[in-house]
């Protein structure tokens, strides 16, 4: 990727946010963006995803990538999330080289979840060309 691991871990970001029903301007199937639109002329690199339970139901989480062309992409199917569950995307560990989703620039990362909101924390960095 052409960067050394500490340019890489200057770079991180980690994001939290709620996944909800609630608040979406498209009440028939709503989405929450996991963060702002990837800027044009920029890679983001999604090295890793953390889901939580809501500690009251079982709920199923899913991510869609919107392209430029207004369109949707599933990236991640539906994810059941148990009460007292906590998933990791990768399982295990995360490595800031090895991204699990990729994103060009002028998309976004959405997250949708079946049941009652859930906490997705997101960790990413961005590369310019």
């Amino acid at each position: 990727m052409g960067h050394s691991k500490q340019e890489i871990r200057d770079r991180l970001v980690t994001t939290s946010v709620w996944i909800d029903n609630e608040d979406s301007e498209d009440v028939t199937n709503p989405r929450t963006p996991l963060f702002v639109m990837v800027p044009e002329n920029s890679f983001r690199y999604i090295v890793g995803i953390w889901i939580c339970g809501n500690a009251g139901s079982t709920s199923y989480v899913k991510f869609e990538k919107l392209k430029e062309d207004d369109e949707y992409e599933g990236v991640y199917s539906p994810i059941p999330i148990a009460p007292a569950d906590f998933r990791q995307i990768p399982k295990g560990s995360y490595h800031i080289e090895d991204p699990v989703v990729s994103l060009e620039g002028g998309t976004r990362l959405y997250g949708q979840v079946t049941g009652i909101s859930i906490n997705v924390s997101v960790a990413y960095w961005d590369k310019d060309f």
